[in-house]
This record gives structure tokens, sequence and C-alpha cells, in this order.
């Protein structure tokens, strides 16, 4: 599958985003997704048919026992919070007022 990376897909991208790029941006932005799709497109060209599929990242045996503790009560998970209200933890607005 071929992706064609011009101004309407920067703009979609956009949209989805959130953001608004300038023109200068934009055109990085084309640029740098062009050459990701070059390196998939070179990765895409290597003959793999003789390697094993990789099922896990790590080593096995490397990941620590996963034990069951006791919870951390409210006071101590709210400890060093910077906001809160009423026991909850307060974040940023992320999108409008």
């Amino acid at each position: 599958m071929k992706i064609e990376v011009n101004k309407n897909l920067i703009k979609h991208l956009e949209n989805l985003s959130l953001i608004q790029l300038s023109q200068n941006e934009e055109k990085m932005l084309e640029n740098d997704i062009t050459n990701i799709i070059k390196f998939f497109e070179k990765i895409n060209e290597l003959d793999l048919s003789n390697v094993e599929p990789l099922f896990h990242p790590l080593p096995q045996g490397r990941l620590r026992k996963d034990t069951p503790r006791d919870p951390l009560d409210r006071e101590n998970a709210l400890k060093n919070v910077k906001r809160k209200e009423n026991g909850y933890i307060v974040g940023p607005r992320t999108y409008g007022e």
C-alpha cells in the first residue's frame, strides 16, 4: 500500500491532533513523514524468510515477579500530587474551557 504524503494528509493529521501548524512546520512534517515511509519501504525489501518471529522483546526471566501488595491508601497516593480537590487528582484541561 502506497501512502501519498501531501498537504491534504498533513491537514488531516492536524485536525486529528487538534493542533495548528505553520506552513514551515507543515513542510517539515511532510518531509519527516516521507522519510519515515521511505525507511519502512526499505525495511520491507529485506528477505526475512529465514528469521524466526520475535514474540517477546526481553529475554525470559528478566522480569520481576508479579506479587500482590496492599494498595496505597488515599493519603499516601495523594501525598506528592500538586493539584488535588476533594480527595481526587486535578489534571490540566485537555479540551475547551
